[in-house]
């Protein structure tokens, strides 16, 4: 039995981890996408879990006000929010031209990747620290 409240323990720490994670980067990348120091952005479908982290995220309810858009699916993706900057949080919603980038993980660590000319497209140029998370 304490065996499996240990393990309990350790997945909902490492869940609450990896959230906190997730929020720190979505945060970063939307501050560096759309070069505002506190940028609205809109969860469309996302984790709700993510939201416990208020401090490191201004979310808005409506993607209207939104700068920046964190899909966790990109079906039925309401018209106004495809006039919104899209960022994606699984490498297969990079099959979408209209997403221009995403944060993922893979084999358990975290990942992200930027398409430069959906940037480009998009009007947006990022720091140089962002080169490496940058293909062609």
């Amino acid at each position: 039995m304490i065996k499996l409240l240990i393990i309990l323990f350790l997945i909902t720490t490492t869940y609450a981890s990896d959230n906190k994670k997730a929020s720190t980067i979505f945060n970063l990348v939307a501050k560096e996408i759309t070069k505002k120091s506190a940028p609205n952005i809109y969860l469309y479908k996302y984790n709700e879990s993510i939201k416990k982290y208020p401090d490191s995220l201004k979310i808005v309810t409506e993607c209207a006000k939104a700068d920046i858009v964190i899909l966790s699916t990109i079906k039925d993706i309401p018209e106004e929010c495809l006039e919104k900057i899209l960022f994606g949080t699984r490498y297969s919603h990079l099959k979408n031209i209209n997403v221009v980038g995403a944060f993922f993980w893979q084999k358990g660590r975290p990942n992200i990747l930027f398409y430069q000319k959906r940037l480009n497209r998009n009007s947006i140029t990022l720091n140089p620290s962002f080169d490496k998370y940058i293909e062609d």
